[in-house]
Formats: C-alpha cells, sequence, structure tokens
C-alpha cells in the first residue's frame, strides 16, 4: 500500500519544515521537522507503517514535537489518502534554500500606449473569470478549472521570447482597464489559461518561504520565469505547478 497527497494538498519543504497549502481552505500550514519528515517519507516510499497516539491538528503555526501526528491522524485530517501505485510527483526541497528578498510584485508595464486589441479584450474576459471563480468559487475550484484547461492530447509548444512578451502585454494592458486591483495569483492564472488556448506549455508556479513566511505566484515556460525575477525558482519552495505538473524522475 502507497500514500499520495490528497488532490487538494500541495506541499514543499522549506530548510528543515514542511509548507503544506490546504487549497479547499486557501490556508498554508507550517509544519515541524518531524512532520515534515513523516509526510515525506509517506508519499515518497512504498509501504510505512508509524503508530502514534498524539492527534494532528492543521494551524498555522509551527506544530511541536509533543503534537506530533501519527499517519493515521495525517488520514483523517484529509492530509494524505492510500492508493495502490506510488506518488508520482516531485516535490520541492529547498533545504539549504536562504529564500528571496524584496518580493513586491507589481505589475510589469511597459511603456506603451493602451489599445483596445482583440487580445487585450480576450485577456481582459479571461482576468474577470479567475477573479469570479477565485471569489466565487475558491482556490481549489480554481486550480481545477486551470487543471481541466489542459488538453491531455495535445502537444503543447514552447513558443518564443517575443510571442511570451507580447501575450503578457496584452494581459498588462487588461489589468491596466480592470476596475480591481491585480495581484500576481490572478495576472500569472490569466496568463497560463491563454497560453493554453494557444497551444503553450506555460505553468503556473507558487514559490513559498519561512524566515519570514511569504508566498508568490509566477508564471514559467521552458523553466524560465516570465516577467518576474527567475531567483523564485530556485529561492522559493515550489508548492505548486499546474497544469504541467512534475514528475518524480
Amino acid at each position: 500500500m502507497s500514500y499520495h497527497l490528497t488532490d487538494h494538498i500541495y506541499i514543499a519543504q522549506f530548510r528543515d519544515e514542511l509548507i503544506v497549502l490546504d487549497l479547499k481552505r486557501d490556508k498554508y500550514t507550517v509544519c515541524s521537522k518531524d512532520v515534515c519528515n513523516m509526510v515525506l517519507k509517506a508519499v515518497d516510499a512504498y509501504y510505512l507503517e508509524v503508530e502514534s497516539d498524539l492527534n494532528f491538528t492543521a494551524t498555522s503555526s509551527r506544530t511541536s514535537h509533543q503534537n506530533m501526528p501519527s499517519l493515521q491522524d495525517l488520514i483523517s485530517g484529509g492530509l494524505i489518502e492510500k492508493k495502490k501505485s506510488s506518488f508520482p510527483f516531485y516535490i520541492d526541497r529547498k533545504i539549504d534554500s536562504d529564500g528571496v528578498q524584496n518580493v513586491d510584485w507589481t505589475l510589469p508595464l511597459e511603456d506603451k500606449k493602451l489599445r483596445l486589441t482583440y487580445a487585450v479584450i480576450k485577456a481582459f474576459l479571461t482576468l474577470l473569470k479567475v477573479n469570479y471563480f477565485l471569489k466565487i468559487c475558491g482556490f481549489y475550484r480554481t486550480i481545477r478549472v486551470l487543471k481541466r484547461s489542459r488538453n491531455l492530447h495535445l502537444c503543447y509548444t514552447i513558443p518564443s521570447h517575443d510571442d511570451l512578451t507580447e501575450l503578457a502585454h496584452s494581459v498588462n494592458m487588461a489589468c491596466l482597464i480592470f476596475p480591481k486591483r491585480t495581484k500576481c495569483l490572478e495576472w500569472a492564472i490569466t496568463f497560463v489559461l491563454l497560453a493554453l488556448k494557444k497551444g503553450w506549455k506555460c505553468n503556473l508556479e507558487i514559490g513559498v518561504q519561512n524566515y519570514p513566511f511569504m508566498a508568490h505566484a509566477w508564471v514559467e515556460c521552458d523553466e524560465n520565469v516570465i516577467m518576474d525575477s527567475q531567483e523564485l525558482r530556485t529561492g522559493l519552495g515550489i508548492i505548486l505547478n499546474e497544469p504541467f505538473r512534475k514528475l518524480k524522475k
């Protein structure tokens, strides 16, 4: 018997702690080294038997050794589940990372005149859809929409730098006329949804760190960060990458 993360749970290791993203609750939880080792062994090992009478309580603070859960607690808490096959996805572990500093994301605009082109209107409507889903339907259903937008029968391509820049510019222009301030998450999801319709292989990436805690979203294509710092992918623990989720090697 093997163990998988449930479909709404994503994890990453930052230094000796585990950061858990619960999409259904739209909440991050930082767990101690002991819990980190237990979860990583559970989803990486073919079989693991751990017995403990202590209960697992998901909180936003660090979990102490005295409150370390058992494997059954993790299952009961909806963090992991039993399956016959081994967990197939890569788990990012930034054990020695110092993180990144001064991530104050603002709309990356260039000195271009605003034109209501078809591409800008299309980006605006997609941005409207993304905001609606995040606000009304929640983070979990929004990521499900993103995952379902990938056609599993289509061979996605890597676009040119100019094509990526042009799409980014259209999203930027859509954000300018949008009545609500656009944050990094909305920008990145909008970009990826538009890229998928073009048949481009682009991913939404969410990275996290501790000391202090911080989460940031961006877009990657062919291991390159689009319109943001390249240090993000090396300094932060990548907790989510969809819809082209990275597999174990």
